[in-house]
């Protein structure tokens, strides 16, 4: 046999095996389940109802997102109603109104299935809480949370005890619910999305926005630039300067666009040596804007703790400032615990620049 027609004969048997493998290993992906719960967010004094939809997976599951009327605070799980061993979605499409604008919107589009199955797959550890057994502790990622922001902002997260990432983030558009439809309604929760006098109420009588939140937004236009800034990354780290040469036990962070770590402080780091390098607190990362850090320390045998919420527009102008000539160079949060462990002191740092954050509420015990 002629030697160029061996090699195509040979060539196309190991393309036919390289597709055949893929077709297996996706095959494999899609059958393989696992145990999570749905949940919506949105931010705080901008609830939202979906009207219709949820998270679709390749095999034919559904997981509805109607659930009644999402609140609380942005990237906060409010809600779920079907939790389970299932597949994991790769679609989403969901119809739902913005009280706030008094707007319906839609999504229907992909999302990323393979940066959740890995994510599922993996797992990952965190600090444990049991003085019986104070190993690290393997978790499971089993909350997967779609949030609806003003203008038609939908954020995906994967979420877990100690650990929320953003999966990503897609764009609705606005859209007009037939009247013909909106009139087949029955009454209830549904038909009520509609009625003006109730989306009043949402935002005003029931509860669900804080008296204080209503009347600090009253007048104001919505901020729909706001969730795209929260998802600004910088190059920034923590560090921490305690009396009696303190060492860190656990530092967890709380970033403004919905994600949080619970990451291993350096007593756990020296004593436990299967701890991964991206769950060491003081691993360089980029990560979002901190809104709080939460932090323990030994001092001798003695544990204390600590927790900083800062002002959001405080600290969000200060990294601003800071990353205008080179975004790339790292901030340093430096947090110097006062020798009566009653206060702390909070300052950005980069190169010579000093930024002190004044607008903190802190405790600490």
């Amino acid at each position: 046999m002629n030697k160029s027609i061996q090699y195509l004969l040979s060539l196309l048997f190991f393309i036919q095996i390289s597709c055949q493998e893929k077709k297996d290993h996706k095959k494999t992906k899609a059958m393989t389940k696992y145990e999570w719960l749905d949940a919506t967010s949105a931010p705080l004094g901008y609830p939202v109802d979906v009207y219709r939809g949820g998270l679709e997976s390749s095999d034919g599951e559904f997981t509805s997102l109607y659930s009644g009327t999402t609140g609380g605070s942005w990237g906060e799980a409010n809600r779920g109603m079907s939790n389970g061993i299932k597949s994991v979605p790769d679609h989403l499409h969901v119809i739902w109104v913005s009280y706030a604008e008094k707007i319906f919107y839609e999504i229907d589009t992909d999302i990323d299935y393979d940066k959740m199955y890995a994510l599922f797959q993996k797992g990952y550890l965190v600090p444990s809480t049991s003085k019986d057994n104070p190993q690290p502790r393997k978790e499971n990622y089993d909350q997967i949370i779609v949030g609806f922001a003003p203008g038609g902002t939908v954020v995906v997260w994967l979420s877990g005890a100690g650990r929320q990432i953003e999966i990503g983030k897609y764009q609705g558009k606005k859209i007009e619910i037939p009247k013909s439809e909106i009139d087949a309604l029955s009454p209830g929760p549904q038909k009520n999305m509609f009625d003006a006098e109730y989306q009043r109420k949402v935002m005003h009588e029931f509860g669900i926005v804080p008296k204080e939140v209503a009347q600090a937004n009253e007048g104001k236009s919505i901020p729909y630039k706001l969730w795209d800034t929260y998802r600004q990354r910088y190059n920034w780290r923590t560090v921490f300067e305690f009396p009696n040469k303190g060492i860190t036990d656990e530092v967890d962070y709380y970033l403004l666009n919905g994600e949080n770590e619970f990451l291993f402080g350096d007593t756990q780091i020296k004593e436990y040596k299967n701890i991964p390098e991206e769950l060491k607190w003081n691993s360089p990362k980029e990560r979002a804007v901190p809104q709080k850090i939460y932090f323990s320390w030994f001092e001798d045998k003695e544990i204390y703790e600590g927790t900083i919420s800062f002002d959001q527009q405080e600290i969000t102008k200060a990294f601003e400032s800071l990353s205008k000539e080179n975004s790339k160079n790292e901030i340093k949060i430096v947090v110097r615990v006062n020798e009566l462990r009653n206060f702390a002191s909070v300052q950005l740092e980069k190169g010579g620049q000093q930024i002190w954050l004044k607008n903190n509420k802190i405790t600490i015990n």
